[in-house]
């Protein structure tokens, strides 16, 4: 059974979403091509990453938006993503077809992926430190070379 709070925050949530954004985020409030808003979405997802590096804790989270920062910058790459119907490894399989990297390379990713999701999302493993720190480091190699590679004026990282 439902309460009736649970009720009132969804339908505050639905009601949100239905809304023009009151105070949209700084730097993706102006972005009107699709692939430029994934770019930048990217580099919000770095930088809060960095930021949660920094204080030393929230590994899962750091993790997550690291994947998440990897999709988003290889769907700025290849720019022929459909977010809603995609799968999260299938943009792997795109960033090979667009030349952005090899076939071992995307298996190698999407493995990285999964593994994640087994242990460190679903709790068969924990998050460290050490995985977050490495997994933020290869987002921020892959979203540095897709930056140079296309010499794009629309990353807002620092």
């Amino acid at each position: 059974m439902t309460s009736k709070d649970l009720e009132a925050a969804l339908g505050g949530a639905e009601d949100a979403f239905q809304r023009k954004p009151e105070i949209p985020e700084v730097g993706l409030e102006h972005v009107s091509d699709p692939a430029g808003l994934q770019l930048r979405k990217a580099c919000r997802l770095l930088d809060a990453a960095s930021f949660l590096i920094a204080r030393k804790g929230h590994f899962t989270v750091i993790i997550e938006s690291s994947f998440v920062a990897i999709e988003r910058s290889i769907q700025f790459y290849v720019e022929e993503y459909d977010v809603a119907g995609q799968r999260h490894t299938e943009v792997y399989e795109l960033g090979v077809r667009a030349g952005l990297f090899s076939r071992d390379v995307a298996e190698r990713l999407e493995e990285r992926w999964i593994e994640n999701r087994s242990e460190s999302y679903y709790r068969t493993g924990v998050a460290g430190e050490y995985r977050a720190r490495t997994t933020f480091g290869l987002v921020v190699q892959l979203h540095e070379e897709v930056v140079q590679l296309t010499r794009t004026q629309d990353c807002i990282c620092d």
